[in-house]
């Protein structure tokens, strides 16, 4: 199992079994998997380098092309699904989706949702190794967290919680958002 501190040493891994074949960018290490951008010139140079990924470092769980539009969602879907990705540790793919619902949102709902938001970011330095970074970000998501206790279902005072409690430990680890009724289920 590889984690955070394998990050610089997995890119070099992956940079060196590609070659100058292709490149990788923001790789980032959870628990669950390795993560990170793999630019290919077309589809089958993309499968020719995923291939030869899965013979040598691992089998592949997801391909999701950057390159297309995300389709338009309600706030409610944009909520599951951003909390459903931080929970599998795909905070990335979290702090992406959610800035759907941040972007239009006002007020406290634009803090509530920028504060998850930074939390997803702070975790993705923390997947990169980058601790010091992660605890200045989860401070800022601790502010703008402030104010309710729920939010769409969500469980902010949990979230707060577990946000003080990494801070005061000095110790980014992994988070869960905890759903409290069906409001963003």
């Amino acid at each position: 199992m590889f984690t955070g501190k394998d990050a610089q040493s997995l890119a070099g891994k992956i940079r060196e079994l590609l070659g100058s074949r292709g490149a990788i960018g923001n790789l980032r290490v959870s628990k669950r998997a390795i993560e990170f951008d793999l630019f290919a010139e077309d589809t089958g140079e993309l499968e020719e380098r995923l291939k030869l990924l899965e013979k040598h470092i691992s089998k592949r769980v997801t391909v999701k092309l950057l390159d297309k539009i995300l389709r338009p969602m309600e706030k409610k879907e944009v909520l599951r699904e951003g909390v459903n990705l931080f929970n599998e540790e795909r905070y990335w793919e979290s702090h992406e989706l959610l800035e759907q619902a941040w972007q239009p949102a006002r007020g406290v709902e634009r803090d509530t949702v920028h504060g998850m938001i930074l939390a997803a970011a702070a975790l993705v330095h923390h997947q990169k190794d980058r601790d010091r970074v992660s605890l200045g970000m989860l401070e800022r998501a601790l502010a703008k967290l402030d104010g309710q206790e729920v939010y769409e279902g969500i469980d902010l005072g949990k979230l707060r919680a577990d946000i003080r409690d990494i801070i005061e430990k000095e110790a980014p680890t992994e988070l869960t958002i905890r759903l409290i009724s069906r409001s963003a289920s």
